[in-house]
């Protein structure tokens, strides 16, 4: 099991080299134990020697693992370590002084906090036994203590490790989350942009061309619609500034009046059917979206002579579910979005706002000619 990606187990967004030495230092305190019986002890110049070369080796093997890094190669790094310091342990205590089975209680630090359990399980009864085992040998009247030291110290790291395991894992999966919320954030900006500009740009477009029609022989109306390009453009930067700062929230009335006016430029009938009755506002956005999609889907591709939008708060009985359809009597599926190719950006993002509330789609050809969208959602669902 991997100990870390960023560095060790002991790394995390508050921790810091400072503190991580600090720790070190204070968890190798007990060592003034063997030392200080080192030095209290007569011990002959080759034994001084000894030690001097072995305490060094072990504690560079202790310091150089204690923060790990996921890993094969890292991982070797600290088997070979461990078994450095297991040899140094078992020189020290039978050459110099029994004291010196402290050693093998750091060894458990290594091995529970960073090998998982069924690896440092066994590996923690081996360094009991050695502690045990060589006191025994050299007659030391608290061999027992060192074996408990290796074990209750390797257990607490064991714990800790696995903790400190959980926190990496956790974080990471944190970290991901908030990857994904950026992703659909990401998705969620891109599909409100395609359905603004889209429906805004198909208008200007319409007026464009109406005007130009117009202007040599009817430049009133020309300038008219000119006007009205002129409104729709500043209407479609205002849109898009509300929805870059997040408050971009489109009003049912406002796309029914909108729809209207482009319709008309397109030469495109329409007959609206509402009815009267006030929403909750997540509804009412999806109803005004659906608006919106289905009548540039209607200018854009289905050259429709005729569109019907009927705004159905609530149905017949008292049903809670609200409903929007529009159908028009144009080219059929081929001719709003959903050709050979499948189904359009703007379709799809209206399947992702109605999925939100529990809403349903509907968008087919009618057998008569021509297309209908509907789209219905629970009243239940508003308030998410």
């Amino acid at each position: 099991m991997p100990l870390s990606a960023r560095g060790g187990p002991f790394h995390d967004a508050q921790d810091t080299p400072r503190r991580h030495l600090i720790g070190v230092l204070l968890g190798m305190a007990w060592l003034a134990i063997p030392l200080i019986d080192t030095a209290t002890s007569s011990q002959s110049a080759w034994r001084v020697a000894l030690t001097v070369v072995l305490f060094p080796t072990a504690m560079v093997a202790y310091v150089g693992n204690i923060g790990g890094v996921a890993g094969c190669r890292q991982r070797n790094r600290l088997y070979a370590g461990i078994a450095v310091m297991v040899a140094c342990g078992v020189v020290l205590t039978i050459v110099v002084s029994p004291a010196w089975a402290i050693l093998f209680t750091y060894c458990s630090v290594l091995t529970g906090i960073h090998l998982p359990p069924q690896q440092a399980g066994p590996l923690l009864f081996v360094f009991v036994a050695l502690a045990i085992g060589l006191n025994l040998h050299e007659g030391a009247s608290d061999a027992f203590s060192w074996g408990v030291s290796a074990l209750g110290v390797g257990a607490l790291m064991l714990a800790l490790g696995r903790l400190i395991a959980a926190n990496i894992e956790l974080a990471s999966a944190h970290e991901r989350i908030e990857q994904l919320a950026i992703e659909a954030e990401r998705e969620r900006f891109a599909r409100d942009l395609h359905d603004l500009l889209g429906h805004s740009l198909s208008v200007i477009t319409l007026k464009a061309e109406l005007a130009g029609r117009l202007l040599p022989d009817r430049p009133g109306e020309a300038k008219r619609h000119v006007g009205e390009l002129e409104r729709v453009a500043r209407d479609a930067l205002g849109e898009v500034r509300e929805t870059v700062s997040g408050y971009r929230r489109p009003t049912l009335a406002g796309e029914l009046a909108g729809a209207r006016m482009a319709l008309d430029a397109a030469g495109i009938e329409l007959r609206l059917e509402r009815g009267e009755a006030e929403l909750p506002a997540a509804v009412e956005t999806l109803l005004a979206w659906t608006v919106r999609e289905a009548t540039t889907n209607v200018i854009r591709h289905s050259g429709a002579r005729h569109c019907e939008i009927e705004i159905a708060p609530a149905g017949a009985n008292g049903s809670r579910v609200a409903r929007a359809q529009i159908s028009d009597d144009g080219r059929g599926v081929a001719g709003n979005g959903g050709g050979p190719g499948g189904p359009g950006n703007g379709l799809d993002g209206l399947r992702e706002r109605a999925a939100q509330l529990d809403g349903e789609i509907d968008a087919a050809a009618l057998p008569e000619g021509g297309f209908r969208l509907a789209v219905s959602v629970p009243l239940k669902g508003a308030a998410r």
